[in-house]
C-alpha cells in the first residue's frame, strides 16, 4: 500500500474519517468478545485486552473529536459500522474475515494481524503492509497539507482516558501519533509510550505465544521470553456468532431473552453517543457510559449455554433494535460501540 503525498482534498478527508470511524469500530466487539469469554477478570490475559478495549474506545473518541472539529454541520454516522464476518472497513487488511467469538490461540493471531505494524514488527526487515498504521499515515498527509480550522463547539472530553478537545492541528497530529502507537508500536520500539506499556500488536503476541514479551538487557533485542510464560486462562466456549446473529425462531427461550437484553441496553447505548456527538452534549455522554454498565452481564450468561449440537456456547450479536430507536432504514447492522469502559462494565 503506497501512503498519498498529500494531494487529497477536505472530502477525502472527511470520508477517511468516517471510515476510520468504522474501523475502530470494527475491532471493538471481537476483542470485547474475547475478553468477556475470559471467566476470571483479574487474570493476566484478560487485563491485557481490557487494557486494548479501553485504548480502542480512545481512539473512537479521537476520530469523532477529529470528524466534529473540521465538520460545519456534519456528524460522524456511528450506526454506520461493519458486520461480522466481514473484513475491516478502509481497505484494511482486505484479506482478513474478523468473527464474534470467544478468546482462542486462533484469534489472538487474528488480532495480531488486525494491528500488525505498518513498517512490519521490530526486529522484523521487509516490504510495507497495507495497514491501520498506513491508513492513518494517509489521514495525517492529508491533515498536514490541508490545514483545515478546527472547532471546539461539538467536541467531547474524557478525562479518565485522557480524550481531549482539538483546538490545532499539532493537537490532531498528537492524538493521531498516540492511536497509531498504541496499536502497532513504533518503527524502533514495540512500547506504545516509552514507558513499558506493550502496543496491541505484541500484546496479542503475548496471548498467542503464551510468553511474555521483553527486552534483553544483555543484547537490547526484544523477543518472547522463555523464562516468562503467559498461560491461556479458562474461558467460555463462545463459538462465531452467525452473519445477522442468531434469530428468535432459532434458539429456545432463555437464549433469546439474553440476546435480547443485550441488543437493547446495546441500542440505548449507541443512540445516546451518537446523539451525544451530534450535539455536542456531554450529559449525553455520560448517560451512554452508564447504559455501558449494563452490557457484560447478557453477554457472559449467553457464553454460558451450549448451542444444541456443537461443542461451542452462545455469544453476543451486536444489533441495533430498530423498534427501538426509530433507525432510518432497514439496516441490520451488527454494532458495536461504547466510549468508556469504567470498571464495573469490565465485572471488576
Amino acid at each position: 500500500m503506497k501512503v498519498p503525498t498529500g494531494d487529497h482534498d477536505l472530502d477525502w478527508l472527511k470520508r477517511s474519517l468516517q471510515a476510520a470511524l468504522r474501523l475502530e469500530f470494527a475491532t471493538i466487539p471481537p476483542y470485547l468478545c474475547a475478553y468477556w469469554s475470559v471467566k476470571k477478570s483479574n487474570e493476566v490475559v484478560a487485563k491485557s485486552i481490557e487494557a486494548i478495549v479501553l485504548e480502542e474506545m480512545l481512539h473512537l473518541g479521537i476520530i469523532c473529536n477529529f470528524f466534529v472539529g473540521i465538520e460545519g454541520k456534519d456528524s460522524p454516522d456511528i450506526l454506520n459500522v461493519p458486520t461480522y464476518p466481514g473484513t475491516l472497513p478502509g481497505g484494511v487488511h482486505p484479506e482478513l474475515e474478523v468473527s464474534l467469538q470467544g478468546l482462542t490461540q486462533e484469534t489472538a493471531k487474528l488480532f495480531m494481524d488486525i494491528e500488525y505494524p505498518e513498517h512490519g514488527p521490530v526486529g522484523i526487515l521487509g516490504e510495507e503492509y497495507p495497514t491501520i498504521g498506513a491508513f492513518y499515515t494517509a489521514i495525517e498527509c492529508a491533515l498536514e497539507t490541508l490545514d483545515p480550522p478546527l472547532s471546539i463547539e461539538r467536541q467531547l472530553e474524557e478525562s479518565s482516558i485522557r480524550l481531549e478537545k482539538f483546538r490545532t492541528k499539532q493537537d490532531v497530529l498528537r492524538n493521531i501519533g498516540l492511536l497509531k502507537r498504541q496499536g502497532e508500536g513504533s518503527k524502533a520500539s514495540p512500547e506504545d509510550t516509552g514507558a513499558s506499556d506493550l502496543a496491541h500488536y505484541y500484546r496479542f503476541g503475548e496471548i498467542y505465544n503464551g510468553k511474555k514479551f521483553k527486552k534483553d538487557p544483555n543484547t537490547g533485542k526484544w523477543g518472547y521470553s522463555q523464562s516468562d510464560p503467559i498461560p491461556m486462562p479458562e474461558r467460555w466456549p463462545m463459538g462465531k456468532t452467525p452473519l445477522g446473529g442468531y434469530t428468535k425462531p432459532d434458539v429456545e427461550a432463555g437464549v433469546w431473552k439474553w440476546l435480547e437484553e443485550f441488543d437493547r441496553n446495546f441500542t440505548n447505548m449507541v443512540l445516546k453517543l451518537q446523539a451525544a456527538w451530534q450535539k455536542g452534549d456531554q450529559g449525553l455522554l455520560d448517560e451512554a457510559v452508564i447504559g455501558m454498565y449494563d452490557l457484560r452481564n447478557p453477554a457472559v450468561e449467553l457464553m454460558k449455554i451450549p448451542v444444541p449440537t456443537m461443542s461451542v456456547n452462545y455469544g453476543p450479536c451486536f444489533r441495533l433494535v430498530r423498534e427501538m430507536d426509530m433507525l432510518p432504514a432497514p439496516r441490520k447492522t451488527m454494532v458495536a460501540h461504547c466510549f468508556h469502559f469504567i470498571a464495573r462494565v469490565f465485572g471488576r
